[in-house]
C-alpha cells in the first residue's frame, strides 16, 4: 500500500515538472515568435509559424479595408479605394497601391495594347493584390502574357454582390466582353444574403472602424495567443501526422449555386464570357468543382506553399506569376 501511494507520488511529482518546463519552454518560444513578428520576421518552422500566425491573425496585422488612408465611405459599397495613392504594410510586405475612381492602376506594360478589346478582373483581397505592388498582380502579369489589356477592378473583402455592383458603375461594363471573377469561399455568405440594390449609411461605415480599435487590445492579444499557444504544439503535431485528414474541404456545390444566382440575376450571362477562378491553396481540397455550367467557364488553380506569404494567406508576388501563367494556359 505505502509503495503504491510512493509510486502515485512520483507520479503526480514528474508530471507537475514537466508541465513547469513546458509552460517555460512555450514562453521561450512564444517571446521570440512575438519578438521576430514585430520586427518583420517571420519563419516557415515548426510552432513557431503557428505561433506568429496566431497573433497575426487575431490583432496584429493591418487590414487594408480598415485603412482610412486607403478608403473612404460609399453609399452603394459601403467603401471604395481612395483615389490616389495608398501605403499598406505588414510584417511580410511593404507595398503601394495606387487606384483611379475604378480600378488598380500602374504603368501600362505596352504602348500598343488596344485600349478597346479588354478584360475585366473581379474579386477580393486576392486579386486585388494584397500584400503586393502595382506590377505585381496577377492582373499586371496576365496583361503582358496575353498583350491585352487588363482592368483590375478588384477590392479588398467584396463578395460577388458587390463585385458586381462595382461593375456596373464603371465605365467598362457595357463594352466588356470577357470578365475574369476570383472567387473566394468567404463570398458565400454575401452571396447568399446581401441584396444588391442595399444603400448603406456613414453610421455602417463609421462602426467598421470603431469595431475595428475594439479589436486592437495589445493585453488581450498577447495572454490571448499565449494560451493558444500551449495547444498549437499539438495541433503542429496531428497536422504533420494526419495531413490528409485535417485539409480544409471545400464542397463548391453550394457556392456555385448562390453565385450562379448572382450571376444570373444581374449580368447577362448569355452575351458575355465569365471565367470563374478559384485558388486553392496547399492546406485545401475542393469537391464537386465544375467545369462549364449556364454559359459560365470554370477554373481551378492550384498553388503550393511557396506561392503564399509565409504567414499571411495571401498569394505573394510568386503566387500571382503562377495564377497568371495558369490563366495565359486557360485562354491559349
Amino acid at each position: 500500500m505505502n509503495l503504491n501511494l510512493i509510486n502515485i507520488k512520483k507520479i503526480f511529482y514528474y508530471f507537475f515538472i514537466i508541465l513547469i518546463y513546458y509552460f517555460f519552454i512555450t514562453a521561450v518560444v512564444f517571446s521570440f515568435s512575438y519578438i521576430s513578428l514585430i520586427n518583420g520576421k517571420t519563419y516557415d518552422w515548426f510552432w513557431i509559424k503557428s505561433i506568429q500566425k496566431k497573433i497575426y491573425f487575431e490583432g496584429y496585422r493591418n487590414i487594408w479595408q480598415y485603412n482610412n488612408n486607403c478608403t473612404s465611405y460609399d453609399k452603394n459599397l459601403l467603401y471604395k479605394p481612395k483615389s490616389g495613392e495608398c501605403i499598406f504594410n505588414n510584417p511580410e510586405f511593404q507595398t503601394k497601391l495606387k487606384f483611379d475612381n475604378f480600378k488598380r492602376i500602374r504603368d501600362q506594360n505596352n504602348k500598343e495594347i488596344n485600349l478597346n478589346d479588354y478584360i475585366l478582373v473581379l474579386g477580393d483581397s486576392v486579386a486585388m493584390g494584397w500584400g503586393v505592388n502595382d506590377d505585381e498582380t496577377f492582373s499586371y502579369y496576365l496583361e503582358k502574357k496575353l498583350n491585352k489589356k487588363v482592368y483590375n477592378l478588384a477590392v479588398s473583402s467584396y463578395g460577388t454582390v458587390r463585385e458586381i455592383k462595382r461593375l456596373k458603375m464603371s465605365p467598362y461594363f457595357k463594352e466588356s466582353n470577357e470578365i475574369i471573377i476570383q472567387y473566394h469561399p468567404n463570398d458565400l455568405g454575401e452571396n447568399k444574403e446581401l441584396n444588391i440594390n442595399k444603400v448603406y449609411s456613414q453610421n455602417d461605415f463609421d462602426k467598421i472602424f470603431e469595431n475595428q480599435k475594439l479589436k486592437k487590445n495589445n493585453i488581450q492579444v498577447i495572454f490571448g495567443t499565449f494560451k493558444s499557444s500551449l495547444r498549437l504544439f499539438f495541433s503542429d503535431i496531428v497536422d504533420i501526422v494526419f495531413r490528409e485528414k485535417n485539409l480544409e474541404l471545400i464542397d463548391f456545390k453550394i457556392d456555385q449555386k448562390y453565385l450562379e444566382k448572382v450571376l444570373e440575376e444581374n449580368l447577362s450571362i448569355q452575351e458575355k464570357r465569365i471565367i470563374i477562378v478559384l485558388i486553392v491553396q496547399p492546406w485545401q481540397k475542393v469537391l464537386n468543382f465544375p467545369n462549364k455550367s449556364k454559359k459560365l467557364e470554370y477554373v481551378l488553380i492550384k498553388l503550393d506553399k511557396s506561392h503564399f506569404f509565409t504567414i499571411d494567406d495571401h498569394p505573394n508576388s510568386l503566387g500571382h506569376m503562377k495564377i497568371a501563367d495558369e490563366l495565359v494556359k486557360y485562354f491559349k
